[in-house]
């Protein structure tokens, strides 16, 4: 899994923009939630959770509390065994137009398919950021 900025650097009060690309690895195919085009923005941050450091700490910013809606099956696809998607401008709860002047670092804790038994988080590749005054 993988996380992008769309710029390198964002202004103070400006919220930075994030794409994701999960692949498959596996030899079997795996449901991930299906957040292209904008769907289920409400599940995103749930199953894409964003984190910020500076340096070798968490940023500390306030974090919108959403009550997700239901999802389904129909919430879902499976991605097969050598496969890659990506999701453009993925949303996040995080106030990070509250983030000071400086140079960060963002990761995702991605959750496939909590309808798994075995279900677990993988962490992407780190995105970096500066912002600028």
């Amino acid at each position: 899994m993988s996380l992008a900025t769309d710029s390198s650097w964002v202004k103070v009060g400006n919220r930075p923009v994030f794409s994701v690309a999960v692949s498959n690895s596996t030899d079997r195919p795996v449901r991930v939630l299906d957040v292209r085009d904008g769907r289920r923005p409400d599940l995103q941050d749930s199953y894409f959770e964003l984190f910020v450091i500076q340096g070798t700490k968490l940023v500390n910013v306030p974090v919108a509390i959403s009550d997700p809606g239901p999802f389904s099956s129909a919430d879902f696809f499976e991605l097969r065994p050598g496969a890659r998607v990506g999701f453009q401008r993925i949303s996040y709860k995080r106030a990070l137009e509250d983030l000071p002047a400086g140079e960060y670092e963002a990761f995702i804790l991605f959750w496939a398919d909590p309808l798994e038994s075995h279900a677990t988080r993988c962490r992407s590749t780190s995105a970096r950021f500066t912002v600028h005054e």
